[in-house]
């Protein structure tokens, strides 16, 4: 039976798995290192490159003769650029990293705000590619006049194993320096910021093979030449909404949930407009080409900071004794706001998560949470409340209605999240599969392969081979 090698990297942990639409494990697990050296803060490329490696080192050892290709998805905006000679220039920036803090409001002195929503229709997050160049070209431009190529992360990772530079379509439509209607990159927008526009590659569609190893990269991972290296999905959102398990001929409204909450819905063109500027909806790519028409929200990064801090100086509670913990609390009468700026940057032993809830509560005139339980059932609430909202931003744009939600990633395996989620929102919520975005990888390998004719013949797969739990509205406690 074919397999196919799925590298999946999250913003905290990072899996290779090996398998097909029908079951797959992990041959290895690890973290996606990001270090701090003094005010900056960077991702441990080389040793998250080591820990790939040696995960399809086991996947092809466990299946020799198997393997047809290799996949990877990351986190989008990041990237590495890299010298004349193909090298890189330096570890590549963290998102979270401090120097783009005024970048968007100086950039809108170039490019007015809503010229830049009109070009790109992408939401407005300072992590965006766009405002990490623009400090790279303020602080750094002897770095930006040696570079030559600029690569996505995922686009970086697949240079290493095949040697060939390619731009994947969904990675580059996080950068906000695409046009969405052209798909291709908006070269006078890069020319009036002061961008080099012959830095980026022609942008491939998803599913395109990029090439196959290297044969020292081959010769290391005793494996063939021949296996494929594929641009799937390269943004992880966009390999987890290939495998929203959705019917054929019904809307797609789906919320990936994990540390960040993508909440959109499918749509053939983009939708760029008065109502979508004002609501700060973000239009990104599918992996069949069309556009993901969505909101970008602080998702579960708020209660994973706030559970670091309680591991490392109260006491350590695993993901189910939190959930039963928010349970038994029962309601909250305050109302977290996830996309408020303030919950942005990682926790410090100065600025803790949880003590940033309790500011945002006072600030607010409510009273700050006094037990972990009542923390959680919070951040819970929040989200379920801001979801909510932003599906009824989406039915007011769109002129439709939904009544169901798919939630897939992470997030979906709480039941609480789930119930409350369905009895804020009013919208039955169908949650799975947990493993949407390693499950849309494989599936682009597969198309690639001719295994399958189209995504919608995986998702017909998905809902028979995948657990889907359904939650109805009603009262939680």
């Amino acid at each position: 039976m074919k397999k196919y090698i799925a590298v999946d990297l999250g913003a905290s942990n990072g899996r290779v798995i090996v398998g097909n639409l029908e079951g797959f494990e992990v041959t290895n697990r690890f973290p996606t290192w990001n270090i701090r050296l003094g005010d900056s803060v960077y991702w441990d490329i080389l040793a998250i490159f080591n820990e790939i490696k040696k995960g399809i080192k086991e996947a092809v050892k466990l299946y020799p003769g198997e393997i047809v290709s290799i996949g990877i998805d990351t986190w989008g905006v990041d990237h590495g650029l890299l010298d004349k000679n193909g090298a890189l220039i330096g570890n590549p920036y963290m998102y979270r990293d401090s120097r783009t803090d005024s970048a968007m409001d100086e950039v809108f002195k170039v490019i007015p705000k809503k010229e830049l929503y009109d070009r790109t229709g992408l939401q407005f997050n300072q992590f965006n590619t766009i405002y990490q160049l623009w400090a790279m070209k303020r602080d750094s431009p002897e770095v930006m006049a040696a570079a030559k190529h600029y690569l996505s992360i995922p686009d970086l990772l697949n240079y290493w194993l095949t040697g060939e530079m390619k731009n994947e379509f969904t990675h580059a439509s996080t950068t906000q320096l695409m046009n969405p209607h052209r798909g291709d990159w908006d070269r006078e927008l890069m020319e009036r910021l002061g961008i080099p526009a012959d830095l980026f590659c022609e942008i491939v569609p998803s599913g395109t093979v990029v090439g196959t190893l290297l044969p020292h990269i081959a010769d290391e991972l005793n494996a063939p030449e021949s296996i494929q290296v594929v641009a799937v999905g390269a943004h992880d959102t966009a390999s987890a909404v290939a495998a929203v398990p959705v019917e054929a001929g019904r809307d797609n409204l789906f919320l990936s949930s994990g540390t960040w909450s993508l909440l959109g819905v499918e749509s053939d063109t983009p939708v760029i407009n008065e109502k979508t500027f004002s609501y700060d909806l973000t239009n990104e790519g599918t992996v069949s080409g069309t556009t993901r028409l969505l909101k970008n929200i602080m998702g579960m990064w708020i209660l994973q900071e706030s559970k670091r801090w309680w591991d490392e100086n109260e006491q350590v509670y695993n993901w189910d004794e939190l959930s039963s913990m928010a349970r038994a609390n029962g309601p909250v009468q305050w109302h977290l706001d996830p996309t408020d700026q303030s919950f942005f940057a990682p926790s410090s032993i100065d600025d803790p998560m949880p003590e940033r809830i309790a500011k945002f509560c006072e600030k607010n005139g409510w009273e700050a949470p006094s037990s972990i339980g009542e923390f959680v059932r919070g951040i819970f609430q929040g989200l379920a409340e801001t979801y909510a909202a932003t599906i009824d931003a989406l039915e007011d744009i769109t002129s439709k209605t939904f009544d169901e939600l798919h939630i897939v990633g992470g997030g979906c395996r709480d039941s609480l999240l789930c119930e409350l989620t369905a009895e804020i929102s009013g919208r039955t919520v169908l949650a799975g599969p947990g493993e949407a975005t390693a499950l849309g990888n494989i599936m682009i390998q597969i198309l690639a392969s001719g295994e399958i004719a189209s995504i919608q013949e995986g998702r017909d797969l998905l809902r028979k081979t995948q657990d889907i739990v359904e939650y109805t509205p009603r009262p939680v406690n």
